[in-house]
């Protein structure tokens, strides 16, 4: 019990290190998604980049002229991860 009470002691501090979430920013659900695009950067640090939340470029990059839904994704740990804006559409 006393090894078991340890081991969730030092596994603690790296689940308080993760990060990952999603942001719906925008949805139009009476369109089909049959095309995606991203914009990602690396965050280093947790510094942090200028990333484009409105979705323009992510939605360039995938060749989407009508937008069904675009979203921001974040993966960390500890300060190290990406920042992606994901749109989706045709």
């Amino acid at each position: 019990m006393k090894t078991l009470m340890s081991l969730i002691a030092l596994l603690m501090p790296l689940c308080a290190g993760c990060e990952s979430y999603t942001w719906l920013l925008y949805e139009n659900p009476s369109l089909s998604a049959n095309k995606q695009g991203e914009q990602c950067f690396p965050d280093p640090l947790g510094l942090g980049r200028s990333i484009d939340l409105t979705g323009n470029e992510a939605m360039r990059r995938g060749t989407i002229t009508k937008v069904k839904s675009i979203e921001y994704r974040v993966a960390k740990f500890h300060g190290l991860g990406k920042e992606c804006v994901v749109a989706q559409g045709e």
